[in-house]
């Protein structure tokens, strides 16, 4: 008689068994490929809403310059009730969960590089930090930079290594071609030098106060009055949940020279955001009423 062999019913689970770890190995497999695309996914996201977020504060702050721009051009009166509080460290104010800081830096207190004397220069650029001998030597290679090309040679310091370029200045960064000036940012050197204010006078009153006393040994490069055609440097930083934003601009108001161009953004002072005025006080209610309306 034959007898067929029967399988052990523990093999069948075996066999069941070794499927379902195969199962949770794909899983697991399936898992782990899944994870690093869900993060990335899930990055891509936040990081969407943080551009688009900076984006759109960064809008609101350029909005505010154009706005504060118009307000100067129209406004005399708005204009000495805050000129002082925004033209040395800047003035902060809250719209809902905004804080808005702006600072106003007038040109009028600037020294021309295109126009202004070579001591007056010479004092900017002790302002900064060179000594007597250094400030006096890049201040004549720096009028020779500006000046038209001579028959006669000027006498110059140090020059860049390319050569003068004999035109006038189109931006104070062009400061940095040379190599004393390369020890200072672009905003250090956009407080104290201009290519927009077109005089080569100061008003000593609107100068930052290092360069004040240093203007009071010079005779003649100062003077007080105000400029036909005010140019100023307008930066408004505004804070929203963290995120923050920052336009700089400089503005030139009146008359057909009015123009504005973006510019390197110059210090303005961290203010606690307790105990801030509401913006409707500092800027008027239109400001105030776009900015609830825009951002809901």
């Amino acid at each position: 008689m034959s007898h067929k062999t029967r399988m052990p019913n523990g093999n069948c689970y075996g066999e069941d068994g070794f499927a379902l770890l195969a199962v949770l190995a794909f899983l697991l497999l399936f898992a782990a490929l899944l994870l690093p695309f869900s993060s990335a996914a899930r990055l891509a996201a936040l990081t969407s809403s943080h551009d688009f977020e900076h984006a759109r504060l960064s809008y609101a702050a350029e909005a505010v310059n154009i706005y504060v721009a118009a307000k100067l051009a129209s406004e005399t009166s708005w204009i000495s009730s805050i000129k002082r509080d925004a033209s040395a460290d800047g003035m902060s104010c809250r719209i809902k969960d905004f804080t808005l800081t702006l600072r106003m830096v007038n040109h009028a207190g600037l020294i021309d590089l295109n126009v202004a004397a070579t001591t007056t220069i010479a004092a900017g650029l002790a302002t900064l930090g060179l000594d007597d001998r250094q400030a006096g030597a890049v201040a004549n290679s720096i009028v020779a930079f500006r000046s038209p090309q001579r028959d006669t040679a000027l006498p110059i310091g140090p020059e860049p290594s390319f050569g003068l370029k004999h035109a006038p200045f189109e931006d104070v960064v062009e400061l940095l071609d040379f190599t004393e000036m390369r020890q200072f940012t672009p905003e250090q050197l956009s407080e104290i030098f201009t290519v927009d204010s077109h005089s080569a006078f100061i008003d000593r009153d609107l100068a930052s106060k290092p360069l004040q006393s240093i203007l009071a040994k010079l005779d003649g490069a100062a003077h007080v009055g105000s400029s036909a055609f005010p140019t100023y440097t307008l930066m408004t930083r505004i804070s929203r949940r963290g995120e923050t934003a920052i336009d700089a601009r400089i503005v030139t108001i009146g008359g057909d020279r009015q123009t504005g161009r973006r510019s390197s953004a110059l210090a303005i002072l961290t203010t606690a955001k307790v105990a801030l005025p509401n913006c409707s006080v500092v800027l008027g209610t239109d400001i105030t009423a776009w900015f609830e309306e825009a951002f809901g």
